[in-house]
């Protein structure tokens, strides 16, 4: 009885010892490796719920957690922690990212933030769940992608500047010039468990069109 009681033990601790491995790992990123290098591609239409917002950067934290409490509210999306699609967020106001960096960081720990956060959705899903904020609400939308310029940042937010200047340059150089919002994709994110701002990876995106 107690050698079962002890095979039983080891099972869960096993158990629970990959659980909490896969949790702190994230979502798989290898599919992404290769966007160190920016591109212009076309991203099929999705359907997406979303949260509009206007926040300070200390408020954003709890714009993430109103769309996370209504998404885990749905049926029929993935719950699995390091399955669940990564967040993304459009930015109406966006930084300016020639300015020198100790006054950048400083705006940027000031800014109020305009735009959307927002998480893919199986096209199935249509209803929202009634949950109340006092500032926040949640609908779901359905984009569609044209031409978009990507690039992956490693790293802290504050620190996207020379990313995001080499895909401006890239896209310039291309012969496309930017026609939308600044949108980050967080495929590793303060919402992924035990992870520093140093091993942050986002997907900056612009929507551009030929010049």
């Amino acid at each position: 009885m107690i050698q079962f009681v002890l095979i039983v033990l080891a099972a869960l601790l096993a158990c629970g010892g990959i659980f909490l491995f896969l949790l702190i790992k994230g979502p798989d990123l290898s599919g992404y490796q290769h966007l160190r290098n920016p591109r212009v591609t076309t991203p099929g239409d999705t359907t997406v719920l979303v949260v509009p917002f206007t926040a300070t950067t200390d408020e954003l934290k709890g714009v993430f957690g109103f769309l996370m409490k209504n998404y885990f509210k749905l049926k029929g999306v993935v719950k699995i922690p390091w399955k669940i699609p990564p967040t993304s967020a459009r930015y109406e106001n966006a930084l300016d990212f020639d300015m020198p960096a100790e006054k950048r960081q400083h705006v940027f720990a000031n800014m109020i933030w305009r735009g959307e956060a927002a998480i893919p959705l199986p096209s199935a899903v249509t209803e929202l769940p009634k949950l109340k904020h006092d500032t926040l609400s949640a609908v779901i939308d359905h984009r569609h992608y044209g031409k978009m310029a990507e690039i992956l940042h490693l790293g802290p937010y504050e620190n996207e500047a020379p990313t995001v200047n080499r895909l401006k340059k890239y896209i310039t150089e291309k012969g496309y010039e930017i026609s939308g919002p600044h949108e980050e994709v967080y495929l590793r994110s303060p919402g992924t468990p035990f992870c520093k701002p140093e091993r942050y990876v986002t997907l900056i995106r612009y929507p551009v069109r030929k010049t």
